[in-house]
């Protein structure tokens, strides 16, 4: 990417190169459709599921602890009503397949970013805000065949430019089907380890959606998907990369 623009007030320009965009090319797809279905056998994955917005609308998210998803801000902001979403009326469904799903939980409590305000655009002002962690009311790890997808060490922050990674999750032309890009490229790590340029396709739907490394035959979550920023005929994806310990954050609760 010679020239980047980062949502709302970032602008970064880093070395690497993002392809160009053919004019009929969907916002967030890279070159050619590298999405494909995920294989129900192959149960890593079965922490992702789709979250749904009872006012209507769907994203992504991961299950990242028993009774705690993890998701991205603006998933959770009622535009309309230009206010947070209750908590209740979220559901997530992980492993959901065409109606079917291996859980369900509805959110009790939403964990934010501290301070994170919120633009005209229904995003947050900052994206680096652009993280939420939702406490769910049921333990979803209690025999359903679900097991948390793990934070990864901030340690491999270090080494991602470059190196693959791969995305799953939900999206606006795949909605009843968990998809994933693996493998694709982490571009590069900008804002002090805090946000990731990425090449993996992800399009409407798709937000919250994790980034994911493997190690030892193990997925571990190094971030969410936020954003895809166009910028001329070059694009690219852009993710909030995560922790163990969670910054400090703000309660939002019934």
């Amino acid at each position: 990417m010679r020239r980047l623009l980062v949502l709302v007030s970032l602008l970064v320009a880093v070395s690497a190169t993002a392809g160009p965009l053919a004019a009929t090319t969907p916002l967030g797809i890279f070159g050619d459709d590298d999405q494909h279905i995920i294989d129900a056998a192959d149960r890593r994955w079965n922490a992702v599921g789709r979250l749904n917005r009872e006012s209507g609308g769907f994203c992504t998210a991961v299950l990242i602890g028993p009774k705690e998803a993890l998701t991205a801000a603006h998933c959770l902001w009622d535009q309309s009503q230009r206010r947070w979403v209750q908590p209740s009326t979220v559901h997530f469904v992980p492993g959901y397949r065409r109606g079917t799903y291996l859980g369900h939980s509805r959110g009790k409590a939403f964990r934010l970013a501290d301070g994170i305000a919120i633009d005209a655009t229904g995003h947050p002002k900052n994206l680096l805000d652009d993280w939420a962690v939702i406490e769910l009311d049921l333990d979803l790890s209690a025999g359903t065949g679900v097991q948390p997808m793990p934070l990864a060490d901030a340690s491999e922050r270090d080494r991602l430019a470059g190196n693959p990674i791969a995305r799953g999750g939900y999206s606006s032309d795949r909605p009843h089907l968990p998809a994933k890009v693996d493998p694709c490229k982490a571009l590069a790590v900008i804002e002090q380890g805090r946000l990731l340029l990425h090449d993996c396709d992800a399009t409407a739907g798709s937000s919250g959606s994790p980034l994911v490394i493997e190690r030892d035959g193990r997925l571990l979550v190094v971030g969410i998907q936020s954003a895809v920023v166009r910028s001329g005929d070059e694009a690219v994806a852009v993710g909030i990369l995560m922790q163990r310990v969670l910054p400090a954050a703000a309660l939002v609760s019934q």
